[in-house]
């Protein structure tokens, strides 16, 4: 049975809270609110600093509306994850696949101890469109979900999940009615430092890159992952559409990837397959920033 759920995106600047509850045998929109952080923060910050920020925000944003669930998820910037494609050997038990995972950890990034990660892992091999036995893998420093977890103790909440940003606002995929049984889309989470891009097939990732954040122009950044899926053979013309979320995105930027693309653009709204409390109708961010909470709803709604 469905308990509410507040979902969190966290990102460099901002504090970002969704909630859902489920009565009536519908699920419901209780609460969007954000706040801009005081300084901004970085995976690197000790826990003290960390969490005073984290926590200042946490008071501004619940101020007007307390979180009434005592469950929470959080969503992290890309930069919080160290991620990479490598091949693997699906013969392996899981234990022993993440084990091969800590140790190709290790090697891409000597500098860090291996067993000081969290796994997560998709095959890609679970598409249509690569067969290969490689899976994308994203790894994240147990040291900052305990930093986390501290906070919502301090909070008297129960940590749930800890997911990607992009990954979290993905899971609109499988709410979407519309999308076809073989539709391959490309996803854009825009982010102020690290935007991500996502080739899917139907709900399957096979495709996912980190954009360079000291590039000069976002979109020689995109025409390089464009060209990265002609190794796939693949082209624009295969997709359908592209699925935007991200932060403050203006429509001069949205024209602007329209045109690059020349594809039909998805400003994903999170809150449209939700019933929405009297209260919450006139709040700004749902009625105009919806797209930036695609991350927190997406978290919030993992356990439906």
């Amino acid at each position: 049975m469905f308990s509410n759920h507040a979902g969190i995106n966290i990102t460099e600047t901002k504090l970002q809270i969704v909630e859902i509850s489920y009565k009536d045998d519908s699920f419901y929109l209780e609460n969007v609110e954000q706040a801009v952080h005081l300084e901004s923060i970085s995976p690197r910050m000790p826990e003290e600093k960390f969490i005073g920020i984290l926590q200042e925000s946490f008071n501004r944003a619940t101020k007007r509306k307390a979180v009434s669930s005592s469950r929470v998820s959080f969503a992290l910037p890309n930069n919080f994850f160290k991620i990479f494609e490598i091949p693997y050997d699906d013969s392996l038990v899981k234990r022993d696949l993440n084990d091969h995972f800590r140790w190709e950890l290790s090697v891409l990034f000597p500098e860090c101890s291996n067993s000081d990660f969290y796994i997560q892992h998709i095959e890609i091999d679970k598409s249509r469109i690569r067969p290969e036995k490689k899976a994308i893998v994203l790894a994240i420093e147990k040291s900052l979900v305990k930093t986390i977890n501290v906070f919502c103790v301090q909070n008297n909440l129960e940590l749930k999940y800890v997911d990607n940003v992009h990954l979290a606002s993905n899971a609109f995929l499988n709410l979407d009615k519309s999308v076809a049984s073989d539709e391959l889309a490309l996803s854009l989470y825009i982010d102020q430092n690290f935007s991500s891009i996502s080739a899917i097939d139907r709900s399957s990732p096979f495709y996912f890159k980190i954009l360079d954040s000291n590039s000069q122009n976002l979109f020689d950044e995109l025409t390089r992952s464009v060209k990265t899926l002609g190794d796939f053979n693949l082209s624009l013309k295969d997709f359908s559409r592209i699925l935007l979320y991200g932060q403050d995105l203006t429509d001069e930027f949205e024209n602007k990837l329209k045109n690059f693309f020349g594809l039909p653009l998805k400003k994903t709204n999170p809150f449209e397959h939700l019933k929405v409390e009297q209260s919450v109708l006139e709040n700004h961010f749902y009625k105009y920033k919806f797209n930036s909470f695609a991350a927190a709803a997406g978290i919030a709604i993992r356990i439906i």
